[in-house]
């Protein structure tokens, strides 16, 4: 493909954003929104989109040609027309990042880091369709994990400290900011999150869901163990305190992906997902650091899958299948 290729307009944009799995549900006016921010960019063949080692500094969708991506020396597959490249990477601030180069003479469209951010702040569909579509993802890769890395996947947390009997405004906050993503959330953030919640106590053997049942319920365990299982029984996991049960496919908007019955005395804060919704709409921060939470437990899990590990790294960042040799 030459330099001189004519660059694609703006609804050449919009319909190549439209293939990428994270935007392809946003409607026209917010496809548009992304279309104006990005730029095209030509690379020759054998140059660098992306350096391993270095934080993303941009998103790329490629418009024309072929691209080689790899992790920690690990061929991940190749993107192609269509494809998305950098994006978990960068919503999970990972400062290993990826590497990226041109197989061919490459026209991608850029979206540099900055101004995602800058759509998400300032366009919250946005940014809320991609929490669904990562949270989505997420319960996909859970999916097709092997049973006996649950526990790896879900182990057992630093128990965050809670008073005894019932928690007060500020015993929730307190207890919120030991739990992972809201460590670094504004006490006003939180404070609207925890109004928006109410405590609940279930005795020993409560089911609390079944595995298929509609979610949209949260419960952040506050004090106890709750035993869940998977496909149908296949595979098991423990939540204790700092768990906040539910929160994904609820997100996600999809149907609980494990059943849930209390192992001992439990009490959690129990609230909507639209109250979690509602308070992130106001917050860019706290939207964006469960954003964060949600791509860091997709690579952890990618990278805990050993002969199933590179494709479903490929599916995840857009990739065509690898050949078998890497070179």
């Amino acid at each position: 493909m030459p330099a001189s290729a004519p660059k694609p307009g703006a609804v050449e944009r919009m319909l190549s954003l439209k293939r990428i799995p994270f935007l392809s549900g946003l409607s026209a006016e917010d496809l548009a929104v992304v279309a104006e921010f990005g730029r095209e960019r030509f690379f020759s063949k054998g140059s660098a989109l992306l350096r391993e080692g270095e934080p993303i500094p941009a998103l790329y969708v490629v418009l024309d040609g072929r691209v080689h991506v790899a992790r920690r020396g690990h061929l991940l597959g190749h993107v192609t027309s269509g494809g998305f490249v950098g994006g978990v990477a960068m919503f999970a601030r990972d400062p290993h990042g990826l590497a990226a180069k041109a197989e061919t003479d490459t026209l991608a469209l850029e979206l540099e880091a900055d101004a995602a951010l800058e759509i998400f702040e300032d366009h919250f569909p946005i940014l809320h369709h991609v929490l669904r579509e990562s949270c989505r993802w997420l319960i996909d890769l859970v999916g097709g994990l092997p049973s006996h890395l649950y526990p790896e996947v879900f182990p057992e947390q630093e128990v965050p400290r809670a008073p005894a009997g019932d928690l007060d405004l500020v015993e929730r906050i307190l207890f919120l900011r030991q739990v992972s993503p809201f460590t670094q959330s504004s006490i006003n953030a939180l404070a609207e999150l925890s109004r928006g919640m109410t405590e609940a106590a279930f005795p020993p053997g409560t089911r609390l869901w079944e595995e298929g049942e509609e979610s949209g319920t949260v419960l952040l365990v506050v004090t106890g163990t709750v035993s869940c299982t998977a496909r149908g029984g296949e595979a098991a996991f423990i939540a204790g305190p700092g768990t906040p049960m539910g929160a994904v496919e609820s997100m996600a908007d999809r149907p609980r992906w494990h059943g849930a019955t209390t192992q001992t005395k439990v009490t959690a804060l129990q609230g909507s997902i639209e109250g979690f919704i509602d308070v992130a709409e106001d917050n860019f921060d706290m939207a964006m650091d469960y954003l964060a939470e949600m791509a860091r437990t997709q690579i952890r899990i990618l990278e805990l899958r050993d002969s199933a590990a590179g494709q479903a790294m490929e599916r995840l960042y857009g990739c065509e299948e690898a050949p078998d040799d890497p070179d």
